[in-house]
């Protein structure tokens, strides 16, 4: 009874706390369209802004991610999946890294990641700690901007029955279900297990399907650029 009420107790508060961030992203959209000189003397501590270059023309190209052209129902039943996740070999993931030229790096887990030219982020920490960073859009193709967001989690709340989908990386695991569609709001979560005391979760936020298959190979992209406790997640 104390670990179920620890769960749900874990759970009401990693939903409020998804609430806010999602609040305080687009309060920060709206103010980077009020120019990046002021929004950089709102909090100069917090956020850091790039010169970018600005791409005038939205280029769509086809998805190769074909596992992906299913969307699902916001708040299906997880219990629905298999037992046992369906593996997915990692050169049926497409990634693109193209203008992938940034890297966002902190010391505490000795974490790097790369993000796109003409982005920025915002990190939080608990306890001195990283405790999650958020990407987004400053300039560039996509209105409103794709939203990335990685988050530290505790290892003893995963739970493989939740995926469908499984790939073997290097020296960690992607679960993933098919991506989610709720008002146009394409979202995409990836839980990565690791072989550190710390596992993450990678979410994607973005307007429209045609935008998310758009944007999706740079998403993966990301995600394979990360590093983390001395060892590589992925190679391109």
């Amino acid at each position: 009874m104390l670990k179920l009420n620890l769960e749900i107790r874990t759970k009401i508060i990693s939903f409020f706390a998804s609430i806010i961030l999602h609040i305080l992203f687009f309060v920060l959209i709206i103010i980077s369209d009020l120019g990046s000189n002021h929004l950089s003397e709102v909090n100069s501590y917090l956020i850091t802004l790039e010169t970018v270059q600005y791409e005038s023309k939205l280029n769509y190209t086809p998805n190769e991610n074909k596992i992906f052209d299913n969307f699902r129902k916001p708040y299906e039943d997880d219990n629905s999946y298999p037992s046992d996740n369906v593996s997915i070999s990692s050169e049926e993931i497409i990634a693109d890294t193209t203008n992938l030229d940034q890297v966002y790096s902190e010391s505490t887990l000795n974490l790097s990641i790369k993000y796109p030219r003409g982005w920025t982020y915002i990190d939080q920490n608990n306890k001195n700690k990283l405790d999650g960073v958020s990407f987004w859009s400053v300039e560039g193709i996509y209105n409103p901007p794709p939203y990335v967001h990685l988050e530290v989690v505790e290892k003893y709340l995963f739970n493989p029955n939740k995926f469908k989908y499984k790939v073997k990386q290097s020296n960690c695991e992607w679960y993933f279900n098919e991506p989610i569609n709720l008002g146009d709001h394409i979202s995409q979560e990836i839980y990565v297990r690791t072989e550190i005391d710390e596992d993450f979760i990678v979410k994607l936020i973005i307007i429209g399907e045609e935008q998310f298959r758009s944007f999706q190979p740079k998403f993966f992209a990301m995600l394979k650029s990360l590093r983390f406790g001395n060892r590589y997640l992925d190679i391109f």
